[in-house]
C-alpha cells in the first residue's frame, strides 16, 4: 500500500497488517485479525465497526504500537503526538479532574484549559475526583486529557460503551467540536453505528473473526453536514457489509 494525502504527501497512517495470532495457555492458536488494509489522511476521521469480539479493540491496540506480535506493518510519522483514549477512563482517583489533565500537559495554560473542559462540559467538573464522577463525565476527563497533549493521532476505543443514548449522542457533539477544530487524524473503534455514521469521514467494517476488512463506506458530507437521509444510506450499507 502506497496511500497518498489529497495533498500528494503520505497518507497519516497506514494500516497493513496480514494476520494477528494468539496462542491459548495450552498452545492452540486463536486467528484474531486477517488481513485488514486501510490508511487515513492528515485530518480524516475513520470508524472501525464490525461484530462484538471481531478483533476491534486488538486491531487499535497494534495500531497505537501496544502489540507488536502481528504480521504486517503500521506506518505513521515519527514526530506525531499519539493519544489514546481507551475504554476505561484510567483516571487517577486522588487527583481532581483539572490535576489529572494536567498529568498529560503539565504545561498547558489556564485559558486553554479552561476552554478545553467548558467543550466537553466539565467546567464546573474541574475540582471534583474520579469518584464523583459519572462514566460518561469520567470519559469527557480522559478525552480532555487526551486533546490537551495536542494530538496528531487520536485513538478512540469505544468512547461510547456502556452510555445511555442521550449520553453517547452529547459526547459524539463534542467530539465533532473538537475534531471541527483542530487538524487531527482520528481513528475509533465502535459497536455504536449511528455514532460512527455521525462522527466519521469513512467507515471500516470488518468480517466476523478472524477479522478482514469486508468494506470501505466513505461519507461524502461527513458529521453535520450529512443529511438523515444520508445518514440512514449510509448505516444501511454497513449493515449489508457485515
Amino acid at each position: 500500500m502506497n496511500a497518498k494525502s489529497l495533498g500528494g504527501g503520505a497518507a497519516r497512517l497506514e494500516v497493513s497488517i496480514k494476520s494477528k495470532v494468539y496462542l491459548g495457555a495450552s498452545g492452540e492458536r486463536h486467528d484474531a485479525l486477517g488481513e485488514v488494509a486501510f490508511a487515513l489522511d492528515e485530518g480524516e476521521v475513520g470508524a472501525v465497526v464490525g461484530p462484538s469480539g471481531c478483533g476491534k479493540t486488538t486491531l487499535l491496540r497494534i495500531v497505537a504500537g501496544l502489540d507488536a506480535r502481528f504480521e504486517g506493518a503500521i506506518s505513521r510519522r515519527q514526530t506525531d503526538r499519539l493519544a489514546v483514549v481507551f475504554q476505561e477512563p484510567r483516571l487517577l482517583p486522588w487527583r481532581d479532574v483539572e490535576d489529572n489533565v494536567r498529568l498529560a500537559a503539565p504545561g498547558i495554560g489556564d485559558e486553554e484549559l479552561a476552554a478545553l473542559l467548558a467543550t466537553l462540559g466539565l467546567g464546573e467538573h474541574r475540582r471534583h475526583f474520579p469518584r464523583e464522577l459519572s462514566l460518561g463525565l469520567a470519559r469527557r476527563v480522559a478525552l480532555a486529557r487526551a486533546m490537551a497533549v495536542h494530538p496528531d493521532l487520536l485513538l478512540l476505543d469505544e468512547p461510547f460503551a456502556s452510555l445511555d443514548a442521550a449520553t453517547a449522542s452529547d459526547l459524539v457533539e463534542q467530539i465533532i467540536d473538537l475534531v471541527a477544530a483542530r487538524v487531527i487524524t482520528t481513528l475509533l473503534v465502535t459497536h455504536d453505528l449511528e455514532a460512527a455514521v455521525r462522527l466519521a469521514d469513512v467507515v471500516f467494517v470488518l468480517s466476523e473473526r478472524p477479522a478482514r476488512l469486508a468494506a470501505r463506506i466513505a461519507i461524502s458530507s461527513p458529521r453535520r453536514g450529512l443529511t438523515p437521509e444520508a445518514a440512514a444510506d449510509v448505516t444501511r450499507k454497513i449493515r449489508s457489509a457485515q
